[in-house]
């Protein structure tokens, strides 16, 4: 759970959750690759049959054979009853039996509009055979070849496209280009020559651009935005890119000064406040929050919009302002793994356990899902709800088998922090049950048992994992350091935390086994030496209270107490230190008794 702001500033500071939002709104403000189809409607319903044909030089109508011409009215009459896959099959066949240029168009508008892919791009090679200095062919073709991810072919027939004084999408190609692999020198260096060769084409320039930032040449870039913005104020797609280009340079400032003006400008204009909105989280949380109010004002029903705006409004603790939010993306049924989770964060803010419990629980894999089974099972474990917890994993163990062992160790641990340690061995035998071989399972029943006192029953587990793996560190340590504190078995305990160090010479923990068994066998110095190394590798209250302890009973007392109280920084909730303290002072203070009498 994110925790509350204290102020609504206009500086705050970025966390997680709006770098997620962050990122997710990037893509948003780019230019976007060739859509997959370009028709708004059913192509078919508004051309008659007798326009299909393309008709000869001599201008008189071409006459079909009755079998294409009958072909084509069922294609129409299905196209009418929106039977569309018919439509385009007829379409299809028949551009390849007659090698008309109207009906290859028509087929390819149809194959564009159903995102027929492989279709589309037959027929529209076909279109551009049959009628080369067709600009319209030409566009079709760019179009398919781009989405086929043949960037040089589609430069290629863009170009034609443009020599026929056509608007060919070379941004679009340019964002897809750039989405591919990294650009190669050849498809740069297309670019480039297509802006010297059109320098007054905005749109040429700005795929030349689009392909220098994506070269890291910003300034250059900049320098060509800059110019078309001069020339033509009105040309939004520059400063957009201008704005991007600026943030490329550090000077997000000037950026959001940049936009601040044109969304003033073209109020309406949804890429620049998006882009606005999207630069502002970083910088002034509450007007950024303002600028997709306005932008959900715009497009009501624009998933991405609400939800951005749903998270600014959880983010700055306006849960009342975001619950509906993200209640209205159920409605809409978008982004609902993000609605529930959140709602279920919205729940727990306000105490409603078992209302935060149902919205996670409605989680989908992605993003949020493993977020959302810890929040809603520590919700359960914390709440002694142990009987719903376990119908929730049992679920999960079903639903994700191969992940049934993580299941488990997670269900467990959640009774071992709630203190319920002998419902935790109760469930990890059952997990030991279903699956033997889990060397994890087995390891963490050794340590509830010895969490619960039963010293043998630890002892054999890790028995049968050293059987299985001799040269398991961890499982050598863990044993060695428990035989410590038995003193006719501590050489035996020294022998296995000496093999363990061996293998992991260098793991902090096994380092501080090794100076606590010579602390215990009487060699201080060696002990201290260990000691010393394992709390430089990570500074830890356990292994502070041992050092502290090694330099108490050699005399340095003050090096001692300051060793105690940083690890007490480190931990200040640690038992471990005041309990070395209290025991070495009442020995201490036993011993001086002793000697006074």
């Amino acid at each position: 759970m994110l925790p509350p702001r204290q102020s609504d500033s206009n500086r705050n500071a970025i966390t997680p959750l709006l770098l997620s939002l962050y990122l997710l709104l990037s893509a948003c403000a780019e230019v976007q690759p060739l859509e997959t189809a370009t028709e708004e409607s059913p192509p078919l319903a508004k051309s008659p049959i007798e326009n299909t044909a393309s008709k000869p030089q001599e201008g008189e109508p071409r006459a079909f054979p009755i079998d294409t011409f009958y072909s084509l009215l069922v294609a129409e009459v299905a196209g009418i009853r929106e039977q569309y896959d018919v439509a385009l099959a007829n379409y299809y066949h028949q551009a390849e039996v007659t090698k008309d240029a109207g009906v290859a168009a028509r087929a390819t508008r149809i194959a564009r509009f159903l995102n027929a892919r492989q279709a589309a791009l037959r027929s529209a090679q076909l279109w551009v055979n049959l009628e080369p200095k067709n600009a319209s062919a030409q566009l079709a073709l760019t179009a398919e070849l781009t989405l086929a991810g043949d960037i040089p072919n589609a430069l290629a027939h863009a170009e034609e496209a443009l020599k026929l004084g056509g608007k060919a999408p070379l941004q679009s190609l340019a964002a897809t280009a750039i989405g591919h692999e990294k650009l190669n020198e050849q498809i740069s260096a297309e670019f480039a020559r297509l802006a010297e060769t059109y320098p007054g084409n905005d749109e040429v320039t700005l795929a030349h651009a689009m392909v220098l930032r994506a070269e890291k040449q910003f300034k250059p870039a900049l320098t060509l935005v800059r110019r078309i913005q001069e020339n033509h104020p009105d040309q939004l797609d520059a400063p957009l890119l201008q704005s991007h280009l600026l943030v490329d340079l550090g000077k997000r400032r000037e950026a959001i000064e940049l936009l601040e003006k044109l969304v003033s400008v073209y109020p309406n204009e949804t890429r620049l406040r998006l882009q606005y909105a999207r630069l502002l989280i970083r910088e002034d949380l509450a007007l950024a929050r303002q600028q997709f109010a306005e932008l959900v004002n715009q497009r009501p029903e624009d998933g991405n919009l609400i939800l951005s705006l749903a998270l600014i409004h959880y983010e700055t603790n306006q849960i009342d302002a975001a619950k509906p939010l993200f209640s209205k993306l159920l409605a809409l049924k978008q982004h609902q793994s993000a609605a529930h989770f959140y709602l279920g964060g919205v729940a727990e803010k306000q105490g409603e356990i078992t209302t935060a419990v149902t919205h996670f629980r409605q989680v989908e894999p992605g993003n949020d899902y493993v977020e959302a089974i810890t929040k809603g099972t520590k919700l359960l474990a914390a709440n002694a709800l142990h009987d719903e917890n376990e119908q929730w994993f049992t679920q999960l163990r079903q639903q994700h088998p191969k992940q049934e062992e993580h299941f488990y160790l997670m269900e467990v641990e959640l009774l071992r922090k709630n203190d319920e340690p002998q419902r935790a061995l109760k469930k990890v035998e059952q997990g030991l049950l279903a699956m033997s071989h889990s060397g994890r399972l087995m390891y963490t029943r050794a340590l509830l048992n010895d969490q619960l006192g039963n010293g043998s029953a630890f002892e054999r587990d890790l028995r049968i994992l050293l059987e299985r793996d001799p040269e398991n560190a961890t499982v050598l340590n863990a044993l060695g350091y428990k035989l410590i504190d038995d003193d006719s078995r501590r050489e035996e305990a020294f022998e296995l935390i000496s093999k363990a160090l061996q293998l992991e010479p260098e793991d902090p923990a096994i380092i501080d086994s090794m100076g606590w068994v010579q602390y215990r066998l009487g060699n201080y110095a060696a002990a201290e030496k260990y000691l010393r190394q394992a709390m430089e590798k990570l500074p830890d209250h356990e292994i502070a209270a041992h050092l502290g302890e090694v330099l108490w009973v050699q005399g340095n007392r003050e090096e001692a107490l300051k060793v105690w109280n940083d690890g007490l920084k480190i931990n200040p909730q640690s038992k471990i230190i005041p309990a070395a303290m209290k025991r070495l002072q009442i020995k201490e203070s036993m011993e001086q008794h002793a000697s006074d009498n």
